[in-house]
């Protein structure tokens, strides 16, 4: 008799997880995720746990080779949602920005 972990049906997986598994295959880190899904850092964590054990994978980068292989996420899905939405990061300062960050601005108090 198999172990109750060994099958992962799609229902086991909640929407929440299904969207962390999208997230994290487009490359987001913990941080980025908890603020996407308005989730603490620590509930990210614990939920690429419970994904870990669900999948019987022993990290994240197997997590989601094993979720496109069960086909509980899609490659096309991913790379949609990842050139469509996410844009890179760029930092760009303006003159302004270039002067508040060489001198300590004054805070006082009244």
């Amino acid at each position: 008799m198999p172990l109750r972990g060994s099958k992962v049906y799609p229902k086991m997986i909640t929407r929440r997880e299904r969207a962390m598994l999208n997230l994290i295959a487009q490359g987001y880190r913990n941080k980025e995720i908890a603020g996407e899904l308005h989730i603490s850092e620590k509930t990210v964590t614990e939920s690429q746990k419970n994904l870990m054990r669900k999948l019987n994978v022993p990290n994240v980068a197997s997590v989601i080779d094993q979720a496109l292989e069960k086909g509980l996420i899609s490659v096309y899905e991913v790379l949609e949602s990842r050139f469509s939405k996410r844009k890179p990061k760029q930092i760009e300062f303006s003159y302004v920005d270039q002067e508040r960050f060489k001198r300590p601005a004054l805070v006082t108090q009244r």
